[in-house]
């Protein structure tokens, strides 16, 4: 009855919604918030705004096209419409319009008023400076001009560097046959030892004829410049494609054009000058390909390609500190087209996600490429195809930066409390729209250890809609639970204290919100109408009560329906939702507040070498946070256990263990050695750990051949090391044999030793199987019969146009 109760009351509470609906002439493809100040645009390239966060829309287009009009001084040439809305880094309220012509467009109040810049030519690939607000840098294509025909000299097409000081107003060319191009810094801090001037180009010098950017070239060389190009400094010679983060500077240098092979360099940034070393990986590197997948936290994640070029299959490689020696992760990957099903948690160090291919399905499709391969050709007619590997998908998450991937644990009841009964089935998650329709995985800095998704539960993921539902996980990834039957697109704001959602698989006229973490749901009618519900945004700092969510309706006029683009502004600020109370004494009764430490796998309460004390809003607390709320309490090194570690380079993970990838441990001095070299256990602990103490891995220390106890070194470090093989490949046998011998009767010394060198080639790993039970790869029964007939029909489609906002929440 009380239950009863609070939802009627709630469901009172929700008729004081403030919703203003507004039809636009299109979908939306972009959104921008300066402050208070919205602008939108349109698939039809139509600009709107409003200038109070949402609730009134002004449409621009005429504005927009007189302006142009004037510059080109209503000559014959085409206007063309907006494509993209480019915002400055330095100013939200600068915003470069782009354009689908000779014409782009520059505001430097959030659209109040508008200027027409003529660049003579069409523009892309814009980048404003990241520090110097009037300085622009973009692209264009010299295509064959009317007086080059008429005269009929050659017409040749090239891809131009052109550079604006004063704010797109004016521009000039700066280099020709250009590959790809960015500024020299990043941020204030790369600008101490950088100069502000400096742009890094790949291009061709002795560029002729027509240009062509669809494969590596040997012939782009990186080069950088400190004074726009007016002289240049050569970087990487058969440097084609780079990437530049704040710490590192990747390229990729040809060195096969035949075969497409590369080989990827690395340079740290702090000096402002480049120093190159060559990754140094378990494996070569091939084209085909490689992606930078997330630089943060001191380390990097790579996806390689090790098969055909269109292979769905990738290897993730993690970097030491340096990012230079990269070992394996994780294999079969599930690639995209220049990245991977891979997600890093917000606001958390550690956790990522990332979806992969069932191990056998990936085997089968990798023999059948090799095969084809040695046959000379990539594709078999009647082989295992691509899209059938779309088919065997599943999730896997780490809480150690990638030094083991464990499946998701389902949920035990569905959303309606009912127990879910699937025998040894686990959670999967769809993290990006590149495939399908459904919602991707969304994480936020403000909302801390919260995570909101889309998947299915059973032995692969899912893509029929009445087994995809709605999860969220309030400890960054441990443990989920089961919101919403069905798909849904959801917003999180108030540092996670409010979610918004809306159905996003089918037409709808409601949204659905809970101030309680999916306890309870009210659900609000926002339409007279369904329309099709796109997404949920709020405004950037995610802290407020203030939604729109857009979409798509269709409307009748005159007895014709037409499609027309929706924006619905939803403020739950009437709500009046009480404040919440107990900041000063979280985790006591009468406080709304709890302390809330992450966890991983094998230390309770320590993650990526520390314990972090939270605070923040109990789950079944209903109440408002205030926009100011301090996080974090405290923090403390935890004791060094297994999760610290990861596999070093040469290694990878095999049953908890890092084991040499080719069977062999390599003891082999380097050539310059002098005294002592060390060789690695096959540890090394993630960059960035701060824990201390525990579990050790400590290098092994060799004598140099020329130092006179080399042999007396390496007979007894041969000898243990046979030994610790042998014992480990035969520990039954020696189980057996010491059965039979009566071991008490051993030496204690001797026995000491023996159990001391089979724990070190095994630390812990008893004490982590026990505690890590639950998260233990799992096999799974096969039945597929209720999904052969989808699975049959099964294709891949077309990827529809993505939206791309403030809030770094993916869109279809």
């Amino acid at each position: 009855m009380r239950h009863i109760i609070l939802l009627l009351i709630m469901q009172c509470f929700a008729s004081n919604i403030d919703v203003q609906i507004s039809y636009i002439d299109a979908p939306l493809i972009n959104i921008h918030w300066c402050s208070d100040t919205v602008l939108a645009l349109t698939s039809k390239g139509s600009v709107y705004r409003s200038d109070d966060r949402g609730r009134q829309w002004t449409k621009m287009s005429e504005i927009f096209h007189r302006k142009a009009l004037i510059q080109l001084e209503d000559s014959d040439e085409r206007v063309g419409i907006v494509n993209n809305l480019v915002p400055s880094p330095v100013d939200k309220s600068l915003v470069l319009f782009t354009g689908t012509d000779q014409i782009a467009w520059i505001s430097l109040d959030c659209g109040k008023t508008i200027t027409a810049v003529n660049a003579g030519k069409q523009l892309r690939e814009y980048q404003f400076h990241p520090l110097e607000k009037d300085w622009i840098i973009a692209s264009a294509w010299k295509q064959c001009g009317s007086d080059e025909l008429l005269a009929g000299t050659p017409c040749v097409s090239y891809k131009e560097l052109l550079l604006s000081q004063d704010t797109g107003i004016t521009w000039h060319q700066i280099a020709t046959y250009v590959n790809q191009f960015t500024w020299g810094v990043k941020n204030k801090e790369m600008a101490k030892y950088t100069p502000k001037e400096r742009i890094l180009a790949s291009f061709e010098p002795q560029g002729k004829g027509h240009q062509s950017i669809s494969s590596w070239n040997m012939d782009y060389n990186l080069y950088y410049s400190d004074d726009f190009f007016q002289t240049r400094t050569l970087s990487v010679p058969a440097g084609s494609r780079f990437m530049l983060t704040e710490s590192f500077l990747f390229v990729a240098k040809v060195t096969s054009q035949v075969t497409q092979e590369v080989s990827l360099y690395v340079s740290g940034t702090e000096l402002g000058q480049y120093k190159y070393s060559i990754i140094d990986a378990d494996s070569k590197l091939l084209e085909h390909s490689y992606s930078i997948l997330d630089t943060s936290e001191n380390q990097v994640f790579m996806v390689v390609n090790h098969l055909k070029p269109s292979s769905p299959l990738g290897v993730i490689y993690i970097s030491d500190s340096t990012g230079t020696r990269y070992s394996r992760s994780l294999e079969n990957v599930s690639r995209l087209e220049n990245s991977a099903e891979f997600y890093r948690v917000q606001g958390l160090e550690g956790i990522y996600l990332a979806n992969v291919y069932a191990e056998d399905q990936a085997k089968i499709y990798t023999n059948q490429v090799f095969e084809s391969m040695e046959e000379g050709f990539y594709a078999q007619q009647n082989g295992f195809k691509d899209e059938d590997l779309k088919k065997y998908k599943q999730t896997r998450i780490t809480f150690d930066k990638g030094g083991q991937w464990v499946p998701l644990k389902p949920p035990t009841v569905d959303a309606d409390g009912k127990p879910i009964n699937c025998n040894k089935c686990q959670l999967h998650l769809h993290l990006s729209q590149a495939f399908y329709q459904f919602a991707p995985i969304y994480t936020q800095t403000n909302s801390i250890g919260i995570i909101v998704a889309t998947g299915s539960i059973g032995k692969y993921l899912s893509y029929r809609q009445d087994q995809v539902h709605t999860y969220l996980s309030r400890d960054g990834g441990l443990t989920w639970i089961e919101i919403k039957k069905g798909s849904y697109i959801y917003e999180i704001s108030n540092h996670g204290g409010l979610i918004v959602m809306a159905k996003d698989q089918e037409t709808t006229n409601q949204i659905v919100y809970s101030w309680n973490g999916g306890m309870e749901w009210t659900t609000f009618n926002i339409l007279d109408q369904r329309a099709e519900i796109q997404n949920i945004i709020t405004e950037p700092q995610n802290k407020g009560t203030r939604f729109i969510a857009y979409g798509a309706i269709q409307l009748e006029s005159n007895g014709i329906r037409t499609e027309q683009g929706l924006l619905a502004t939803i403020d739950l600020d009437e709500l009046h939702q009480r404040n919440c109370i107990g900041q000063e004494k979280a985790g006591e009764i009468g406080s709304d507040y709890e302390l809330w430490t992450p966890s991983g796998l094998v230390n309770p309460e320590c993650l990526f070498g520390k314990k972090v004390t939270y605070m923040r809003k109990r789950r079944e607390a209903a109440c408002y946070n205030p926009e100011q709320l301090e996080r974090i309490i405290s923090v403390t090194p935890c004791q060094c256990s297994q999760e610290d570690y990861e596999c070093d380079l040469g290694f990878v993970m095999n049953n908890q263990q890092c084991i040499p990838i080719n069977g062999t441990l390599n003891i082999d001095p380097p050539a310059d050695c002098d005294g002592y070299y060390t060789v690695s256990s096959g540890y090394r602990k993630i960059a960035g750990d701060i824990c201390e103490g525990g579990v050790e891995h400590i290098s092994m220390r060799f004598s140099c051949p020329n130092n006179k106890n080399w042999i007396y070194d390496w007979l007894v470090i041969g000898g243990i090391l046979f030994g610790l093989y042998w014992v480990y490949n035969n520990q039954e046998k020696v189980k057996e044999y010491f059965a039979r011998t009566e071991m008490r009767e051993i030496p204690q010394s001797k026995q000491e030793m023996l159990i001391q060198q089979i724990q070190q080639r095994q630390p812990k790993q008893q004490q982590q199987q026990q505690q890590q039970q639950q998260y233990q790869p799992i096999d799974l029964e096969q039945n597929e019969q209720q999904d052969q007939k989808f699975d049959e029909d099964l294709i891949e489609k077309d990827d529809d146009i993505q939206i791309e906002d403030e809030t770094a929440h993916e869109l279809i």
